[in-house]
């Protein structure tokens, strides 16, 4: 008795969910960012590029502005600010930042140079700190790490320990 077996619905291999070559890194939803920026166009483009990787932006073009919405949305992790709009009234959000008034948020800076500057772009980029003209993968980078170490110190579930995540 020759026993053929049953077909079944697929004629093709099934593709694996997840793959294992993830191009972008991936970013919390659950926590927002930030964009402080006198300059329309890169506030646009880092949207853009934030918002593709379905992250909550926020954008800024005044301290004002971004004291504001600071107030109104406690989920905000990351502030990406042009460091020349942390000048004067600014430096009052960068040092309520730093010093941990409020949620916990990281910062990460926008510089026009760092010609004059002995380091690394890789290693001021480490630190926090991205050059224009900027390059948005450095941006998204930058930002992913921001939101998992505002993750990480406010505790949220699914967050890794700081220390694990700057291994990598």
């Amino acid at each position: 008795m020759n026993i053929v077996p049953k077909k079944t619905g697929f004629s093709k291999p099934i593709p694996a969910l997840v793959s294992t070559n993830v191009k972008h890194p991936i970013l919390r939803r659950d926590l927002s960012v930030l964009v402080l920026d006198s300059e329309v166009d890169v506030l646009d483009e880092v949207a853009a590029l934030l918002r593709r990787r379905d992250v909550t932006v926020h954008l800024a073009t005044s301290t004002h502005e971004a004291a504001e919405l600071l107030q109104d949305h406690p989920d905000i992790g990351v502030v990406l600010a042009d460091i020349t709009m942390l000048e004067g009234e600014g430096l009052h959000i960068a040092a309520d930042i730093l010093n941990g008034v409020g949620p916990a948020i990281e910062l990460v800076l926008i510089c026009s140079s760092f010609a004059h500057d002995e380091r690394s772009p890789a290693m001021m980029s480490q630190m926090g700190l991205l050059q224009e003209p900027l390059k948005l993968r450095d941006v998204a980078i930058s930002v992913g790490r921001g939101l998992a170490r505002a993750a990480s110190r406010r505790q949220l579930p699914g967050s890794m320990s700081l220390s694990a995540f700057d291994r990598h």
